[in-house]
Formats: structure tokens, sequence, C-alpha cells
């Protein structure tokens, strides 16, 4: 399967794309990662790595103990 998309490519451009569009606003929380886990039918691991991505591109934020959300849109973005 050479043109296999990596699953957590494929959740971050999912998630990355309801950003866009509109469907996740800023603020907004996400699933949690064993939901997203199921809902992507991938595992727990590959749900943090995905997530971890969205974070280092500044599209979401974690907090600590409350989960997963949608960054504030800078002006400058």
């Amino acid at each position: 399967m050479p043109n296999r998309i990596a699953d957590y490519i494929r959740v971050v451009d999912a998630i990355t794309a309801q950003i866009n569009a509109g469907e996740l606003a800023p603020g907004d929380k996400l699933p949690t990662y064993a939901q997203l886990a199921e809902q992507y039918k991938i595992s727990v691991t590959t749900a943090q790595q995905a997530l971890r991505i969205l974070r280092e591109r500044g599209l979401v934020e974690g907090h600590q103990g409350k989960g997963t959300y949608v960054a504030e849109k800078s002006e400058t973005a």
C-alpha cells in the first residue's frame, strides 16, 4: 500500500479541514483521544500524535485536565 496516507495525517487533515470550513470554531472542544480513536478507527497513540501535530501547528490548544480546544485565531494568521 504505497499510496496509503498515515492514519495520523488523515486525522490531522480532517480536523484541519473542519477548522478551516468553520465546522469547528475557536474555543470548541475536540473529542478525547479515546473518542478520536473510535471515530477514526485508529489507536489512542495515533490520536495523541495527530493532536500533537495540530498543537505544533497552532490549530489547537491543550488544557491540562480539561481537554483540547480549537485555538483562537490570531489576527496575523
